[in-house]
């Protein structure tokens, strides 16, 4: 699945600044570091994937699991070697959850032919079950689905940025649709935690001010325990300012639960002018900006963050514009400054010749 990206062009609002009561701000604990990364087949790969996020301390793995009729055989066997590969490193995997709906099919291959509400139902309950209790004992966290929040669109044809905070403006025939759908993958997890003991946790995703996503799925009956939030933005953002009226994350607090920031990266990179070389146009900003970013993740004191993960591992060059450059590495030999950056944050130990580029490079503030 193509991840889509929050890409905020501020504007000017008027509301009332959050964060200024309500919940006391409190010592939270350090969150842990990873990224989010491709699957292979290939065993080799994984391997050397996750030697590298070893190396820099990167503790979790988000990926896409695809469920559906012709990819489920492929799923179980992949995932299964990425969970040998995951305990030989100390790496947690985090699957996102798709299913058949994702690509249009309302009847999982005319499994459900009548393409309604239960059918929707059905094949989120049924695929996700069923999936999930192979790995009962070795995945805790399974998400909900990526960005569904950003199929709402407004009168100008785009998704809700800066707007989407009601329950009310996420109520389309769309919508209700994909309710079903995680009503269904939501209570087939509970199941099996019913059935195993187990406490396999349920997290569901937004972005941008689309907070009444949350409140809409919740009203449909979608059952969930973490939120993931995806943070993509330029440098001199602030976050306990965002968009110019609220604080973030004592909005998130607001639902009492643990968030995962499962997509972090800046948002220079999607300029058409952005140059992924080292020392290429808007690349100090990025870095400039990825680093002010981590630093106001880990010294936030309003809501329990438990992952930060960067967008993504590695660069995907067969993919066009800034979908191909988002990552942290160009490839598996070969890192980016982002990649110096999280590992520090993240503790690991950075080399001379690396230290001596962070110097270079103008981050004194990120050395060992």
């Amino acid at each position: 699945m193509r991840f889509h990206r929050i890409l905020s062009t501020k504007i000017a609002l008027i509301g009332l600044i959050l964060g200024g009561g309500g919940i006391a701000a409190h010592a939270i604990a350090q969150p842990a570091f990873g990224t989010v990364g491709p699957v292979s087949q290939n065993e080799s790969a994984i391997k050397g994937y996750f030697d590298l996020m070893q190396v820099r301390k990167l503790t979790r793995y988000r990926f896409d699991a695809n469920l559906a009729k012709d990819t489920d055989p492929y799923e179980v066997t992949m995932v299964s070697m990425m969970v040998r590969q995951a305990k030989a490193h100390g790496i947690a995997l985090k699957p996102v959850l798709q299913v058949p709906f994702q690509w249009g099919d309302r009847t999982d291959s005319g499994k459900y032919p009548k393409g309604d509400a239960q059918a929707l139902y059905s094949q989120g309950y049924n695929r996700v079950y069923n999936f999930v209790k192979q790995f009962r004992n070795d995945i805790t966290d399974y998400e909900l689905g990526n960005e569904l929040n950003l199929l709402v669109k407004g009168g100008n044809g785009m998704p809700l940025f800066g707007k989407g905070w009601t329950i009310a403006e996420f109520d389309t025939p769309l919508m209700n649709d994909w309710a079903q759908v995680l009503k269904g993958e939501s209570d087939a997890i509970d199941r099996v935690n019913q059935e195993n003991g187990t406490h396999i946790r349920k997290v569901l995703n937004t972005t941008s001010t689309m907070f009444g996503f949350l409140n809409f799925m919740t009203s449909k009956g979608v059952k969930f325990d973490v939120i993931s939030y995806h943070y993509y933005e330029r440098l001199g953002t602030d976050p306990n300012f965002y968009w110019g009226y609220f604080n973030l994350f004592y909005e998130l607090s607001r639902f009492n639960k643990p968030v995962q920031f499962n997509e972090v990266n800046c948002a220079e990179i999607y300029d058409g002018n952005y140059q992924n070389v080292w020392s290429g146009n808007l690349v100090e900003n990025c870095n400039k900006s990825f680093n002010n970013t981590l630093r106001y993740l880990t010294t936030q004191k309003y809501v329990t963050i438990e992952d930060i993960d960067a967008y993504e591992l590695v660069d995907e060059p067969g993919k066009a514009g800034a979908e191909g450059r988002f990552g942290i590495n160009f490839n598996a030999k070969s890192w980016k400054m982002n990649l110096l950056t999280i590992a520090y944050y993240a503790g690991a130990t950075l080399t001379t010749d690396e230290k001596a580029y962070v110097t270079r490079r103008g981050f004194p503030n990120i050395q060992r």
